[in-house]
């Protein structure tokens, strides 16, 4: 948690304003209506890494609230077949006893039948995101040819995006991966509501 309070510290007061730098670690450029408390923010931020990077699912459970948390392996947050789970099914995640279809896979289109675990590794936690080189808050960029929805289904929300641009350079960008973590606050805590996986798609 103390490399995002250090990066943090010293954000200036928060305006309203259309477009939040790239890399900008500055509170200041935020879209959003009302007042954000910063700490409060930022250390939920660095809870949630710790515990997709741990494998920590009872920790990231006490992060879903009554909105559930909703799973998009790929860009577009399909509001209609994305899996949705509890705090209880994110608790008992490593340790439940059946898979969900996740979507279909990116090229066969296959369906995506994955336990809990099996899904968090190979689309939440796979690179290390609190390593992240690109860093966006509230923004949706288009980099390949699924359509980024994520401003339109979580509108009002607040949203921070871990960016990868490549990982091999023999492979000229197209290794690109994002993970963006959706919060909303509710009586003042936060909650994560959604997780988006992004890589290129064919």
């Amino acid at each position: 948690m103390l490399w995002i309070t250090l990066i943090f510290s010293g954000c200036g007061q928060q305006k309203t304003t259309e477009i939040c730098p790239i890399d900008s670690w500055s509170f200041a450029c935020w879209t959003t209506s009302g007042s954000i408390d910063h700490s409060d923010f930022t250390g939920a931020i660095a809870s949630v890494l710790l515990a997709i990077k741990t494998n920590d699912l009872p920790t990231l459970s006490t992060f879903v609230g009554s909105q559930w948390l909703r799973f998009s392996p790929y860009e577009y947050v399909n509001t209609w077949s994305d899996i949705i789970l509890s705090t209880q099914e994110v608790y008992n995640g490593l340790i439940m006893s059946r898979s969900f279809i996740w979507g279909t896979a990116d090229g066969s289109g296959f369906p995506l039948d994955l336990w809990i675990g099996q899904y968090f590794e190979k689309f939440v936690n796979d690179a290390d995101w609190a390593s992240a080189p690109e860093i966006l808050y509230n923004q949706s960029v288009q980099r390949g040819n699924t359509i980024n929805n994520i401003a339109q289904v979580y509108s009002g929300k607040q949203w921070v995006e871990f960016h990868f641009a490549w990982f091999d350079p023999q492979y000229e960008g197209i290794d690109w991966k994002s993970l963006t973590l959706v919060f909303d606050q509710v009586d003042g805590q936060w909650y994560l509501i959604g997780i988006v996986h992004g890589q290129r798609t064919i």
